[in-house]
């Protein structure tokens, strides 16, 4: 048996795959097993993944496309090692990551190990390291509930956590593989769910009881512009609230649900309605005047986000939380509508001089 599975899901990514599979395979530790899941790909990424056959390490596993989140848990029930490291195909790793965080995790006898990454925006050729503000390393039940807490929501007040980047992706963590497999973690349908990580990443960190920080920046994370996360999104406000209400029953389960609600609600406020009604007037929406009208007041009536905007807790929040509060507590679509507006207008003319 590997140590570590690393797996990594394969869906079109004929021009990054290669440097991908590369980073893995020039690892300086060689106890591990790669799987390679293609997720039916259109173009020539499975027929490059089958090229790293050579290498005994590599497994290639063919499947009809089902989304990241299937095509994740596929690899997971297929893997075979002590760990599970998730690499995203456009993505690619320090060389000694797997040497370090599994004798991170072998040390603490950790259950789930928490890491840095490097942000590489291919657009402007630039990098940025993406560091926790911890004192590393940082172990054991009060750390657990800080991730926990900074995963479902933001803090009440401006904080350094503020400007954390990426906290609830899958790839961001080793996990111990026979308790991923205990606590029946699963990722999300993208299809129905929009942030299909996050609920997964709050089940294990609800379930950790051996969890580790560590300081090391081990992945390279290509960001992407035109991803998914940053193109129009048709029923983005459905898909986002599905992500809240699959965290909520998570939390329920580990009866933990009353402790953070105030927080959770601030979460939908700031990235589930704010973020949709960003994506109403993203250049990329088909829909005319009405069209665009009628998704303003369906996000305004949405019953979860009456609950958050009565809700205090962002009062002392920054600049920006605080604008949002008050803007959605009125609830009067033309305000909210031009507000938008002309928000999302100045976002792309700020953009544009960058």
């Amino acid at each position: 048996m590997p140590l570590i599975s690393v797996i990594v899901p394969v869906y079109n990514v004929e021009k990054y795959l290669e440097r991908c599979v590369r980073s893995i395979l020039s690892q300086s530790f060689s106890d591990f097993e790669l799987l390679l899941v293609n997720d039916g790909s259109t173009d020539n990424s499975l027929d490059i993944a089958r090229e790293f056959c050579f290498d005994s390490r590599v497994r290639v596993l063919d499947k009809s496309h089902g989304g990241l989140g299937h095509t994740r848990n596929y690899g997971a029930a297929h893997a075979t090692g002590k760990y599970l490291l998730f690499v995203d195909s456009d993505d690619w790793i320090e060389e000694d990551t797997l040497r370090d965080l599994s004798s991170f995790a072998e040390a603490y006898s950790a259950d789930l190990v928490v890491f840095n990454f490097t942000r590489e925006d291919t657009e402007t050729a630039t990098k940025r390291d993406c560091i926790l503000p911890l004192n590393y390393p940082e172990c054991g039940m009060e750390i657990r509930e800080k991730f926990l807490a900074e995963l479902i929501g933001p803090d009440q007040e401006d904080s350094p956590w503020s400007s954390v980047e990426m906290l609830g992706c899958a790839w961001r963590r080793l996990y111990l593989r026979s308790w991923f497999e205990e606590n029946n973690i699963q990722f999300g349908d993208e299809q129905k769910i929009m942030l299909e990580d996050l609920p997964a990443v709050i089940h294990a960190h609800s379930a950790s009881k051996r969890l580790l920080a560590v300081r090391g920046t081990y992945y390279h994370y290509r960001y992407n512009p035109n991803s998914l996360s940053t193109r129009y999104r048709p029923r983005k406000m459905e898909m986002l609230t599905l992500c809240f209400e699959t965290v909520k029953e998570i939390l329920k389960e580990y009866d933990i649900y009353e402790q953070y609600e105030e927080r959770h609600l601030a979460w939908f406020l700031r990235f589930a309605a704010h973020s949709s009604l960003v994506n109403c007037f993203n250049p990329q929406n088909p829909a005319n005047f009405a069209g665009r009208w009628r998704e303003v007041r369906g996000i305004l009536q949405n019953p979860i986000l009456r609950r958050a905007a009565k809700s205090n807790y962002l009062l002392h929040g920054s600049r920006a939380d605080r604008t949002i509060l008050r803007i959605l507590r009125l609830r009067f679509t033309p305000l909210v509508y031009l507000f938008y507006k002309f928000y999302v207008s100045h976002l792309r003319k700020q953009t544009d001089k960058k």
